[in-house]
């Protein structure tokens, strides 16, 4: 559905609860719940750098789930007897635990009269966020990190033709399986193998305890790289993912900056966490400075987008970047 400009001014004026209020509220010290997935990132350090820049003088309420589900229940039921003038979320997972999918919202459940920014959701349309207008109508907005799928596949051609592609992800991430669905299709389109290959469970739950035999797993099938996705196990688990790779000769892209400076990607096209939250912010501070309603923001991803290069990783696979690469790429390590 497209949402003319009227129709937006709309939604603005048809919000009196994210209006005037918030404008007022914003001329003293603001409160903010940062719900967190897996502990603090540059993403919140980026959000809180450019909240000060934008004038906005906050004091926040920290929680982190870590990586379970369940704990966002309870941050929700908080959020509501607390009434924070804003409520800041990471991630997918943690997104939809506390604002629920478009129609499948439940307010005994879902937090839905206080405003919502989110950052690192890798698909807001897939999840069920927003639809394809990027305007929720409701009380969120917030941004998004992954470069599209067909981006990303240009960048790795860029750096070497594959045929074979294999990808390592997690089958309970809902991100995560709508990125798998993306690289079928392009898989589809533009003629290559895609190798699958989802991390085993135990209760339920993605095991880590030996991902390095699960990345063994695939080298008989010869794929050409290993491509991570944005997903919040992967990411976590991306040293000892990378470094199994690494050993057995195979090189990793990856869709998001973490692996790449934390673990032994080689390369990936990717939005660097810090500016994820300083755009992030920013559509916090039109909420609480300027007013605006959240449903009337556009959901939104970075404008550039960063390819970096892991050159130890390179020399330690004798795989270099060609030299047109180099005029554009961040060479690290």
């Amino acid at each position: 559905m497209r949402v003319t400009r009227r129709a937006a001014l709309a939604m603005l004026s048809a919000a009196p609860a994210f209006g005037l209020a918030r404008r007022v509220r914003a001329a003293r010290e603001v409160t903010i719940m940062m719900i967190l997935w897996r502990g603090e990132t540059g993403t919140e350090k980026g959000f809180r750098d450019q909240l000060r820049e934008e004038g906005i003088d906050a004091s926040f309420i920290v929680r982190d789930a870590g990586q379970d589900v369940r704990r966002v229940a309870e941050f929700a039921a908080e959020a509501k007897a607390r009434r924070p003038d804003l409520i800041y979320v990471w991630g997918t997972p943690a997104t939809l635990a506390l604002v629920g999918r478009r129609g499948e919202i439940d307010p005994a459940r879902h937090v839905t009269d206080l405003p919502v920014v989110f950052a690192m959701v890798s698909s807001p349309v897939g999840s069920k966020l927003v639809d394809a207008s990027r305007l929720s109508g409701r009380n969120l907005t917030g941004t998004s990190h992954v470069v599209p799928v067909p981006d990303q596949l240009r960048a790795m051609r860029a750096y070497r033709a594959f045929t074979r592609l294999a990808v390592l992800y997690n089958p309970t991430e809902a991100n995560s399986v709508i990125n798998v669905a993306e690289l079928r299709e392009q898989a589809r389109l533009l003629s290559f193998t895609l190798i699958e290959e989802p991390v085993p469970l135990a209760g339920g739950k993605p095991d880590a305890s030996d991902l390095g035999a699960v990345v063994a797993r695939l080298m008989p099938r010869d794929p050409h790289f290993l491509y991570l996705g944005p997903d919040s196990f992967i990411g976590a688990n991306s040293p000892a993912i990378t470094g199994a790779a690494l050993d057995l000769g195979l090189p990793t892209f990856s869709a998001t900056e973490a692996p790449l400076r934390s673990a032994s990607a080689l390369f990936g096209l990717v939005s660097r966490y810090d500016n994820v939250g300083r755009l992030t912010a920013h559509k916090a501070a039109r909420i609480l400075r300027d007013g605006l309603a959240p449903g009337a923001i556009p959901v939104e991803t970075l404008a550039r987008f960063s390819l970096v290069v892991r050159m130890d990783v390179a020399r330690r696979l004798s795989f270099y970047p060609p030299i047109s690469l180099l005029d554009f790429a961040e060479l690290v390590g």
